[in-house]
């Protein structure tokens, strides 16, 4: 089930236009046991606010559907995840006083990953509607609120619950129906000496890397920092800091405050990637032009190679079954008739198949045993640990097709 979007997520303005489609697709988070499963298919439609310049999905996707038992990401099968969300523990221990009676608090909190990172021992709370599936991994010393968050959850979670002073949302601030009032929300919960740290994809990054899998049915907004410092000005907060990183294909890390808090602000990074938007024109129009063009060439160049290895008799699998691989199979027209099989290391999805386009997802032991020529790897922003891994594979001839940002193929050590 789906809805058209008549106002924008956050102003509630119906001035919209529509940028960006990538037609329709069946949900792009979910994996069917079979192809007899009945999946939502929907538009995958970018549209901007011509009121306050948000870009975002032209609709809007059932949450149940979307986080149910066959949502498939968890982040601690990703040793590149892991360190990252180690790190980001560790920085962010050092930038507020914990006590003992201090709570943290990180909103989509999946397998508990981040929360198991802190050293520092106080109250530790995950909340993420799909916590259920991802409970056994909780430690005791964690608790777990297996919903959506809101501060209403957490106040009648906890008795006499006062405020927090780390909250954290990685990967998921651009999955919201009403980003203003989950604004309000964190600000609310937020100590004063408390800081928000938040991480998602960069709208920049994504159109000058053509990385239009970043666009699924669970991504409804595409943030740049102009739009995030707009909006928690708007809302009683403040930037502290902002870093870009290359998790995800392109992301960008948040770090903020109450207005009144007293934390110092690195003007230098805030003020250095606002000047380059405007540049670049990012809360308009223009830059989605150059965009479509990009991905539809990309589009044509990746079914030419795949076609011509078929006819060449080559044995082509994929790479990894994830949200972000399942919108370029869709939108390439990549079914089982071009792949095999999709090697993956999560035993959940071994035995199911890509949404729309059939594909049997098996265990990389398996797919050794076919012998694979070529790899196409769907989740190609852990580049580098991919080909580390894959050392041994390509070395005895095998080789990685890697989707984007350009179309690249490593064979023996080399492109």
């Amino acid at each position: 089930m789906y809805t058209s979007l008549t106002n924008c997520r956050y102003c509630k303005s119906k001035n919209l236009t529509s940028v960006l489609s990538l037609g329709e697709q069946y949900l792009t988070g979910v994996f069917p046991e079979n192809e007899n499963e009945i999946i939502t298919k929907g538009p995958l439609e970018l549209c901007i606010c011509n009121n306050c310049a948000l870009v975002q999905l032209s609709h809007s996707y059932d949450l149940i559907e979307m986080y149910g038992d066959n949502y498939g990401y968890r982040s601690g099968l990703n040793p590149t995840m892991i360190e990252h969300l180690q790190n980001k523990a560790a920085i962010l221990e050092g930038t507020v006083d914990l006590l003992p009676s201090d709570f943290i608090i990180d909103i989509g909190s999946n397998d508990a990953t981040l929360l198991k990172s802190y050293k520092f021992n106080c109250n530790k709370v995950g909340i993420d509607p799909t916590g259920n599936k991802f409970s056994h991994f909780y430690p005791k010393n964690i608790d777990l609120i297996a919903d959506f968050f809101s501060k209403k959850n957490i106040l009648d979670a906890f008795d006499g619950f006062n405020s927090a002073k780390i909250i954290t949302s990685i990967a998921m601030f651009y999955d919201l129906c009403d980003p203003q009032k989950f604004i309000c929300d964190v600000r609310d919960l937020l100590d004063v000496d408390g800081v928000w740290h938040f991480e998602q994809s960069y709208l920049p990054t994504m159109i000058e890397t053509n990385s239009y899998d970043t666009i699924c049915h669970e991504h409804l907004e595409y943030y740049s920092l102009t739009m995030i410092n707009k909006m928690l000005r708007e809302n009683g907060m403040k930037i502290i800091d902002v870093k870009i990183n290359e998790i995800n294909g392109g992301s960008f890390a948040v770090t903020a405050c109450k207005k009144e808090a007293r934390f110092e602000v690195n003007s230098h990074n805030v003020d250095f990637l606002i000047k380059k938007e405007k540049i670049l024109g990012i809360d308009t129009q223009k830059p989605f032009m150059k965009f479509r063009n990009s991905i539809l060439n990309h589009k044509k160049e990746l079914i030419n190679i795949l076609n011509k290895l078929k006819k060449e008799g080559k044995i082509v699998h994929g790479y990894g079954a994830s949200t972000k691989g399942n919108v370029i199979l869709q939108f390439c027209g990549i079914t089982n008739e071009h792949i095999d099989y999709i090697a993956e290391v999560n035993p959940e999805k071994f035995n199911k198949i890509t949404p729309g386009t059939n594909i049997k997802i098996i265990s990389e032991t398996e797919s050794r045993r076919h012998k694979p020529d070529y790899y196409l790897v769907l989740p190609w922003h852990f580049k580098n640990f991919i080909i580390q891994k894959e050392h041994e594979f390509i070395k005895n001839g095998g080789k990685l097709i890697f989707p984007l940002p350009n179309i690249e193929i490593i064979s023996n050590g080399k492109n």
